[in-house]
C-alpha cells in the first residue's frame, strides 16, 4: 500500500508543483528565509507565473499589516532574486494581501520546550508521527531532490493537520 500511496502522492504533488512554478518555486520556498529575512515571517511565495519566454512573475502572499513594507522592499527583493536565480528570472512581483492562515511561516522557529503542563492547544506543531512515517516511505523513490524536499514539507503539513484534528483544532 505504501508504494501505491507514494506513486499517487508523487503524481499529484508533481502536478501541483508545476502549477505553482515547478522547481523554481521549490527552490524559492527553500531559500526564502535567507533571501528576504525582513519579510520571511509575514510573507511567503505563493506561485511563480510565466506567460511566455520572458521573466516570471512572483506572486507573494503577505499578511495585510505588512503589505506596505513588502511593497517598499519590492525592488530590493527583485535584486536579490536576480542575484540568486540569475538576471531576468523574475521581472515582477505581485502582492496578495491575505492572512497566512496559521500555516507555519517559512522562517525557522526555535524548538519549544514541552513540559508536563503543555496541552494540545499549546502545541501547534504536534505531528501524527505514524502518518508522517507512512508518507515518507512513499517518497523514497522520488529521485529529484528538490521535489522530494517539497513533498516532505507537504507530508509534514498533512501530518501536522491530522494531529490537530485529533486534538479538536
Amino acid at each position: 500500500m505504501a508504494r501505491h500511496i507514494g506513486q499517487v502522492f508523487d503524481k499529484v504533488a508533481r502536478k501541483a508543483l508545476q502549477r505553482h512554478g515547478g522547481p523554481l518555486m521549490a527552490e524559492l520556498s527553500r531559500v526564502w528565509p535567507e533571501l528576504c529575512p525582513e519579510l520571511a515571517e509575514f510573507a511567503r511565495p505563493e506561485a511563480v507565473k510565466r506567460t511566455g519566454p520572458g521573466p516570471a512573475t512572483l506572486k507573494l502572499r503577505v499578511a495585510p499589516a505588512h503589505a506596505l513594507q513588502a511593497q517598499m522592499l519590492e525592488m530590493v527583493l527583485l535584486q536579490r532574486l536576480d542575484a540568486h536565480f540569475g538576471p531576468g528570472t523574475f521581472g515582477r512581483i505581485t502582492l496578495v494581501q491575505a492572512p497566512l492562515n496559521g500555516d507555519a511561516p517559512p522562517a525557522r522557529r526555535p524548538a519549544r520546550a514541552t513540559g508536563s503542563s503543555a496541552t494540545a492547544t499549546q502545541q501547534p506543531d504536534a505531528v501524527d508521527a505514524a502518518l508522517l512515517a507512512e508518507l515518507r516511505k512513499g517518497l523514497v523513490n522520488v529521485r529529484d531532490e528538490q521535489l522530494r524536499t517539497a513533498l516532505e514539507k507537504v507530508a509534514e503539513g498533512i501530518a501536522r493537520r491530522a494531529a490537530g484534528q485529533r486534538h479538536g483544532k
